[in-house]
Order: structure tokens, then sequence, then C-alpha cells
């Protein structure tokens, strides 16, 4: 929750400078936090990371340090950071199912127009494009099977960049 990490430092800026940041979390006692520049990460065995870490792709201590920093700004309990907005549309998109529907503005970057187009769409998942500068044209686009609202360059300011709706209640 945002204003209430372990550091005794209430509040937004401080949340930011200071969450996942406690220098005791690794050893070289550095009160910054390292940059992590490993690919890989040492096994005491097949399949045995005793760091927790094995390739920088699925987790390093710096993303680590930045997941707990955005968690704490945003009052949630875990975040999630990509390198790529792809890599983030994907992994959303992963939670849905066929029959699924997505509303996403009409001019989205082209990788996750042929994503949706090309790879959802043979998933069973539509997706209906829509004019995300008006909010009724991106409004009625909405259906009871809808499940992400995706507006990238946010121009409707009351639509956020993602919005999963677990049910069909939204309607």
């Amino acid at each position: 929750m945002a204003g209430s990490d372990s550091s005794g430092f209430p509040g937004f800026g401080t949340d930011t400078i200071h969450v996942g940041q406690d220098p005791n979390q690794w050893k070289s006692g550095a009160v910054i936090p390292p940059i992590s520049l490993s690919t890989t990460f040492k096994q005491t065995g097949p399949g045995e990371y005793p760091g927790g870490y094995d390739y920088s792709r699925g987790g390093n201590p710096t993303r680590d340090c930045l997941e707990k920093c955005f968690a704490a700004v945003e009052g949630g309990k875990f975040a999630l950071a990509f390198s790529s907005g792809l890599g983030a549309t994907m992994s959303i998109c992963h939670l849905l199912k066929s029959g699924d529907h997505i509303v996403a503005m009409d001019d989205l970057y082209g990788g996750t127009n042929r994503y949706f187009r090309r790879i959802l769409a043979n998933m069973g998942v539509e997706t209906t494009f829509a004019d995300a500068t008006s909010i009724e044209k991106f409004s009625a686009a909405m259906r009871p099977n809808t499940k992400v609202l995706q507006n990238l360059k946010v121009k409707i300011s009351s639509v956020p960049v993602f919005l999963l709706f677990p049910s069909s209640s939204h309607v």
C-alpha cells in the first residue's frame, strides 16, 4: 500500500525512493540497488538456483526492485515489469479464452494489431477496433463477452491502458 513501506517513510515520494531498495537484501551492502547485467545465474545443480534466478528474462534482482516499487506506488501487492509493450499485452491476453472479446483502439501499434488479428483470432478471441477518441464509439464496441479494453495512447482519459473484466457483469 502506498505510504506504508517498511522503511518508516510515509508517502508517495518516499515509497518511490525507498520501497524495494532495502540494502540488506544483497550481500554487497550497497545503499543503491545494484544493476544486474547478468543474463544467467549460477546453478548448484540441474535446476537448482540458490539465488532464486535462472535467466534474466525470467527475473533478476534489478527487476525485483522495480516491481516492488511499482506495487507500492500503485497500492498493490505485486507488479510485473516487461521489456516491451507487446510482451505485456501477450501476458494479459493469455488470460483470455476462446469466445472472449477485446475492444482495442483502431490505430494501435502494428505488432499488437497483427497479434490480435492473426494469433488471438486463431485462438477464438475476437477483437473489435474502435475509435478511441470517442468514449461513445469505444463504449459501443463493448459486448457481454468483452474481457479487455485496450487504449494504449490513452486518448480517452477515463479509459485505462488495460481494463480486465473477470465476468460479463460490466455491461
